[in-house]
């Protein structure tokens, strides 16, 4: 089909006013995707379902689309042309660095696993399994040409995922949500990221980031235990200086994850001073190079170096400058500016009264604090940082007047139920549009809650089913031990009056073998003799003559006796 299409195109030469030309492109990638959808549909969604068609060292000639339509642009403009041209980019890519590239730009670094081609199924299998290496045409060569990538997928892979999130409707969903302890942020933060963050949601804390940054075995993780440690021993709550905290929390928020799918942030920033050191960076002097967002890799280095700073900075809670050092030092302070990569899109706010958020707590219906003392300690550094009377700045503030965010404040002890305030926060949050994002559509939800009601209904049944062949069982088993039991009675009382009856019967047994047989024996002897025409007659005729006969032998025995 293929080159009928190309003999049918090339006839057209003879045609006035018509240039045919063929172009044979590289594998197609760019503005959304088609060969390689899946390979970021599942980097995007972090399922580690990538694998590598062994030995996965081939070579797969590709090249951008827009390249293509570019080169078009220069044929139709070119007139001396050939008629044949390929359209590749001046790269050399394996399968294998293809893969690794895309998982380690966009999803959880790890290495693909190399797997036999039985294992792999999917529509671009074949495609993925060519082995060309293929020189572009001389228009794509020539120095006056425009590339967009010149250089190949994954040397321009930041681009390419741009592209795949603006063409797939795929927003970050990044937010932040605060409240006093015990306003009940973890549970909404909860229903948030199961809704719109998909499994294994970056649902983040600052003391699950710390923890985690903690658990590593690099030589600043142990530094970072220590001081942990130290802190820890410190009564009033100690902090890490804010330099060093700002660092873990900005580390994980330019995580491939939260910088393509979002985070959800929990309880962090808790004051002004916090959000504007996480959420600014310095805006580049005249002639200073624009600094990018740093890779993961890149991230870790820079995490473990201010882990190892922060092991020589002052371990006590970093007290503020005086107000005149201050003034001295704002006019030679850096020109800031909000760090785009990382501001969130959304600002909760949860309010709620002090004897609430204690009775939550307590009740186990919320987290904050794990004793009073701490609760207390918490809730007088929350009112101190956002509640101020003296007019300091809150951590609302910035995201509303720098951020230039729209906060939603919802009142914990007011709202009604949970569901209430959830469904509150997902009109905010879809106020500019719905999320795409891979999400299930609400026709999807809902059928998916009547399987889980008819799912919940049928184990009902089938419980109440099992039940009930169970009380059968029982009473079938019970009727049979009765029958049994009846069974064994009636023999036992069948033998008894068997028993009974032969113990009576003794005495009648002897008086007839002592007044009846003899005579009735003789008389059936003569019958059977005689053989009359009425046998009946004649033996009672026989027994009346010999009545008397009894008599006789019972005295006779009785005078022998005598």
């Amino acid at each position: 089909d293929w080159k009928y299409l190309e003999t049918l195109t090339l006839s057209l030469g003879s045609c006035k006013n018509l240039r045919p030309h063929v172009v044979g492109a590289g594998v197609l990638y760019g503005n959304g995707e088609t060969t390689f959808n899946e390979l970021f549909q599942a980097a995007w969604l972090t399922q580690p379902i990538h694998n590598i068609i062994a030995p996965g060292d081939n070579y797969i000639p590709c090249v951008h689309v827009r390249d293509v339509a570019r080169l078009v642009r220069v044929v139709a403009c070119d007139d001396s042309v050939g008629h044949y041209l390929l359209a590749v980019d001046h790269s050399r890519l394996t399968q294998a660095a293809i893969v690794q590239g895309i998982v380690n730009q966009i999803s959880h670094k790890r290495d693909v696993p190399i797997v036999s081609a039985g294992e792999v199924a999917g529509e671009f299998k074949e495609v993925m399994q060519l082995d060309l290496i293929l020189e572009p045409s001389a228009p794509l060569k020539a120095s006056s040409f425009d590339w967009w990538c010149r250089d190949g997928l994954v040397a321009n892979l930041g681009k390419v995922a741009a592209e795949f999130c603006m063409w797939r409707n795929l927003r970050p969903i990044k937010m932040v949500v605060t409240g006093p302890p015990g306003s009940g942020a973890e549970r909404l933060c909860a229903l948030v990221a199961d809704r719109y963050l998909h499994e294994d949601p970056p649902l983040l804390t600052y003391e699950q980031i710390l923890e985690d940054a903690c658990q590593g075995t690099t030589r600043a993780a142990r530094k970072l235990r220590r001081k942990v440690q130290k802190l820890a021993s410190k009564p009033g709550g100690a902090k890490l200086p804010l330099q060093l905290r700002t660092k873990l929390v900005r580390t994980r928020l330019l995580s491939n994850i939260c910088r393509y799918r979002g985070y959800v942030l929990e309880g962090y920033p808790t004051s002004y001073a916090e959000a504007e050191a996480l959420f600014m960076e310095k805006v580049p002097e005249e002639g200073e190079e624009e600094q990018e967002a740093p890779d993961a890799d890149e991230a870790e280095e820079e995490e473990e170096g201010g882990a190892e700073e922060g092991e020589d900075e002052e371990e006590e809670e970093e007290v503020p400058p005086p107000p005149e050092e201050e003034e001295e030092e704002e006019s030679t302070r850096p020109k800031m500016r909000l760090a785009e990569q990382l501001v969130p899109e959304f600002h909760i706010v949860l309010q709620s009264s002090e004897a609430l958020c204690k009775a939550r707590i307590f009740s186990g219906e919320a987290k904050g604090a794990t004793s009073e003392e701490e609760f207390l300690r918490k809730t007088a550094e929350y009112r101190l940082a956002n509640l101020a009377e003296d007019g300091s700045p809150s951590t609302t503030e910035f995201f509303s007047e720098i951020a230039a965010l729209r906060v939603l404040q919802i009142d914990a002890d007011n709202c009604g139920s949970e569901e209430e305030s959830f469904q509150a926060i997902r009109v905010y949050m879809e106020s500019n549009g719905q999320f795409f994002n891979y999400l299930r559509s609400e026709e999807e939800l809902a059928r998916e809650r009547e399987a889980e009601l008819a799912r919940q209904e049928q184990e009902a049944d089938d419980l109440r089913e099992a039940q009930r062949q169970e009380r059968a069982a029982l009473e079938l088993d019970l009727q049979q031990r009765q029958a049994k039991e009846e069974a064994r009675r009636r023999k036992v009382i069948a033998q008894g009056e068997a028993t009974q009856l032969e113990c009576e019967a003794k005495p009648l047994r002897a008086y007839l073998l002592a007044n009846v047989v003899p005579t009735l024996t003789a008389g059936l002897s003569e019958v059977c003799k005689e053989q009359p025409e009425d046998p009946i007659e004649f033996l009672a005729q026989y027994l009346f003559a010999h009545a008397h006969d009894v008599d006789s032998v019972n005295m006779m025995g009785e005078e022998h006796q005598e």
